[in-house]
């Protein structure tokens, strides 16, 4: 057991440093490039944003409260309790987290982390009620719904929620959930209260959803030029129940056969071309600025996501950026009297490739559309998804991707660090192995040493053998 603790100290310290450079990365990153310190730190650790960003905040709170780093560093606090209280102290005014900290830490490994975060939460709400307010008030402001994929076809929906209005929330979901429910015996209901608390929850959201309009009756905004909806990707033979490969639906990641099937049988399905040799979607490109319809479905069903290395964005959430930035002088000289405008992206700002290909912009990329005369800028190969978040981190914090045939993107970091974000579209399937000849082909083969191919018509059976 002493063992077991002595490693749990060598963790803190080794936390502890790690979170010290950190905070000396942030602060070398100046101006907008602050902002994409996590982004550096998921690439290179091949870990997702939300991780990476979790260690960069961990270092800032270390770095601005020194007693509870000095602490993990010797090992009195584990990560655990020194995340709790780093969290906690980040949102409070920095003397009232020096003074909370003071207090707290020479008895924090004596609690548990809940029952730490109840205590700091506690003496905040003593020690700075006015400024408690505040905080809640620019928290609500945070308020958000999120989506976490679970295994065997399943997720995790969470929402960040005002406390009253989540408990108001989850007890009308208990109140729909308990009305549904056998009183007197004259119905049958197996499901939970839990089961029939999220199969409300599902009523009330899909409702709108399936009708394609707000409560107030106004029409959904489109997403990449279509209504909203599920998009699943599977093969002709799994949707006829030929075989059980697994589809791929958007938001999620893979399902299995049986799901698609009881989907495609409710389900508007289009024709998806695709290349031989690599499986990507295909579609024409176009001279204009903005994409095509049939160009913005085949970028969202080849990237499914963001294209930035570890990021999880689904594509149709995404801007349609051009890799190469698109020369807006070059195109001016063009004679494509269909360039003026896109009537689709009047209807979808998020569809484009926004401020990263404003007229003028520069990188290392850049000049490969002003040498790139009689060539369409907006095809396929030069097109890909990038969240928000992205797509100005590739604008302003000096990121850069290039894309290879092999549908791979490499992006160069600002440190000239290299990732490879690989293509998402799955290899095609190989070619099923030739069939052997019959048995009686291989035989009289066999017989005829030396020859190739059929018996002579003379010597073949009076009757075929199968």
């Amino acid at each position: 057991m002493e063992l077991v603790a002595g490693w749990e100290r060598v963790v803190s310290w080794a936390v502890a440093g790690q979170a010290a450079a950190l905070a000396e990365l942030g602060r070398r990153r100046l101006g907008e490039r602050a902002e994409f310190v996590g982004d550096e730190v998921a690439a290179r650790l091949n870990v997702t944003r939300a991780v990476a960003e979790g260690k960069v905040a961990l270092a800032i709170g270390l770095d601005r409260v020194p007693v509870v780093a000095d602490a993990l560093a010797d090992g009195r606090l584990d990560v655990r309790r020194a995340t709790v209280l780093s969290d906690e102290l980040a949102r409070v005014p920095e003397h009232v987290a020096q003074d909370v900290a003071a207090a707290v830490v020479p008895r924090a490994a004596e609690c548990t982390a809940p029952q730490l975060r109840h205590r700091l939460r506690r003496m905040e709400l003593l020690r700075d009620p006015d400024g408690a307010v505040v905080r809640h008030r620019r928290a609500c402001d945070q308020r958000r719904v999120e989506l976490s994929p679970a295994a065997d076809a399943m997720a995790w929906l969470s929402a960040y929620l005002p406390a009253v209005d989540a408990v108001a929330v989850q007890a009308t979901l208990t109140a729909l959930a308990r009305d549904v429910a056998p009183e007197e015996g004259d119905r049958f209901d197996a499901r939970t209260l839990d089961q029939r608390r999220a199969d409300a929850l599902v009523d009330l959201a899909t409702r709108w959803w399936d009708a394609g309009v707000h409560p107030d009756g106004r029409p959904l905004r489109t997403v990449q030029g279509r209504a909203p909806h599920l998009t699943l990707t599977a093969t002709a033979a799994t949707v006829l129940g030929l075989e059980d490969q697994p589809g791929l639906l958007d938001g999620y990641g893979v399902i299995p056969s049986n799901l698609v099937r009881r989907l495609a049988a409710r389900s508007t399905w289009e024709p998806l071309l695709v290349d031989a040799a690599t499986g990507e979607p295909l579609a024409r490109s176009t001279r204009r600025y903005a994409p095509t319809q049939p160009l913005r479905d085949a970028v969202t069903a080849r990237d499914r996501t963001c294209t930035f290395p570890g990021c999880r964005v689904p594509a149709t959430r995404c801007d349609i950026d051009h890799i190469d930035p698109f020369n807006h002088d070059h195109h001016a000289a063009a004679t494509d009297p269909a360039s003026a405008t896109d009537p689709a992206s009047a209807t979808d700002p998020a569809s484009t490739s926004g401020t990263a290909s404003l007229p003028g912009a520069t990188g290392p990329t850049g000049a490969a559309g002003a040498a790139g005369a009689g060539v369409d800028q907006t095809r396929l190969d030069n097109l890909q998804a990038l969240c928000r978040h992205h797509h100005r981190a590739k604008t302003h914090a000096g990121w850069t991707p290039v894309r290879g045939a092999d549908g791979a993107t490499v992006w160069t970091a600002p440190t000239d660090h290299q990732h490879v974000r690989l293509p998402a579209w799955p290899d095609p399937d190989p070619p099923p192995p030739e069939m052997p000849p019959p048995a009686w082909i291989e035989d009289e083969l066999g017989r005829r040493d030396g020859e190739s191919g059929r018996p002579p018509p003379d010597e073949e059976p009076e009757e075929p053998p199968f």
